[in-house]
């Protein structure tokens, strides 16, 4: 089969599937269009090298504005590839080599490229692990700040891959700040949930740098951001991006983030807050059904991830029973709600896509994947979206 005709088979399969993948969402038509446009093939730097920007560094100027002004930032940089390439530029500029950064394990949903043999072998940084709950789904507080207190790491990466509840910024960023240090906090989970006002923006709570990728509860393309109030921060950073970290900056990606951007800053405080409502409706009809759902004394979650804890192997089993039925996610088992929302689904739909996922699990496939036709032929327009 030839590439025009797999991408166009990829595109029919996942319009038949229903989406609960929580690191996915579903791109606008005008974001789609900037994506497919006459900017993906050209350049543009700071400052300017090539002709024929006139356009493109409109928008990427927009694009840094909009970010300013949706994320309340004094500094926004679109100029990273993805998040993890806004994860590594952040911490270039934070850190000098040997330091101490303090991270939630990756065995606690911690972000993977954090591991002790990832990025942090990159910069030839020591990590050391910040005390984690899992009965509770939360960081150990006091256990923090005793780890903080002892080691006085340069930088603390808070945010987290799995992540159902607000963590305690504030209280670490005290401690942090009063020997010098700076905390990061890699939001791409929850990016669009702080965009909308429904999670809190840990700039407000005193976090030095908020970063992460912009495709997740954030409805916009493949890539990554970084938003500071610090200026020193801000121009370091500035001055590690290009042909350190980035050379072409995907123009086109930067447009489809603009215009994500904007529709964020138009419907963002509606968005939001019905993705985290579907979440927690969607879990409790989980748990009502019989489903382990993860449910500690917050609740299941504030956030547009459903937790259902699974060994690897159990979770594997679980997303290909889900996937034969049409319903897709991830072998974490963590069932994001956001891509769902977006289509226009209230805690109405909830109720049936639990009932849909107590079918597939049962083992009656059939009967399921009729439910999920019927249910996506009712929502085929994007919402909170321009067009």
């Amino acid at each position: 089969m030839n590439p025009t005709k797999l991408v166009a088979a990829h595109e029919q399969y996942r319009r038949r599937c229903l989406n609960l993948v929580a690191s996915e969402n579903v791109l606008s038509p005008a974001a789609k269009r900037a994506l497919a446009s006459d900017l993906a093939g050209r350049y543009a730097f700071r400052p300017e090298f090539y002709g024929g920007t006139k356009y493109a560094r409109k928008l990427w100027d927009i694009a840094e504005q909009l970010g300013k002004e949706v994320f309340r930032a004094e500094f926004c940089s679109a100029t990273p590839l993805s998040g993890h390439v806004a994860l590594m530029t952040a911490l270039y500029s934070a850190t000098s080599k040997g330091q101490k950064i303090a991270v939630i394990a990756s065995e606690h949903g911690g972000y993977p490229g954090l591991d002790h043999d990832k990025i942090p072998e990159i910069f030839s940084l020591q990590t050391v692990q910040l005390p984690f709950n899992n009965s509770e789904q939360q960081l150990e507080l006091w256990g923090c700040l005793d780890v903080i207190r002892d080691e006085k790491p340069s930088v603390v990466i808070l945010g987290a891959s799995l992540i159902l509840f607000p963590q305690p910024v504030k209280e670490i960023a005290e401690e942090v700040h009063s020997y010098g240090g700076a905390v990061i906090f890699d939001g791409s989970h929850v990016l669009g949930l702080i965009a909308g006002q429904a999670f809190p923006n840990p700039l407000n709570e005193g976090a030095d740098i908020l970063l992460g990728s912009t495709h997740k509860s954030f409805p916009g393309p493949q890539g990554g951001i970084i938003l500071t109030n610090n200026k020193e921060l801000a121009s370091r950073i500035e001055s590690n991006t290009l042909h350190k970290f980035v050379d072409n900056i995907h123009l086109n990606r930067v447009a489809a983030l603009a215009i994500a951007l904007e529709e964020m800053r138009r419907y963002g405080s509606k968005y939001a807050p019905r993705i985290v409502e579907n979440a927690k409706t969607l879990a409790a009809e989980l748990d009502r059904a019989g489903i382990n759902v993860f449910k500690g004394s917050r609740g299941y979650t504030e956030t547009h991830q459903v937790y259902i804890p699974k060994s690897p192997d159990e979770g594997v089993r679980f997303r290909d029973m889900l996937e034969e039925a049409g319903i897709v996610a991830d072998m974490a088992v963590r069932l994001g709600t956001n891509e769902v929302t977006r289509l226009g689904m209230g805690a109405r739909e909830m109720r049936e896509v639990a009932a849909l996922i107590k079918l597939a699990l049962d083992g009656r496939t059939n009967q399921a994947r009729r439910g999920v036709a019927r249910l996506l032929k009712r929502f085929k327009k994007i919402r909170y979206a321009l067009q």
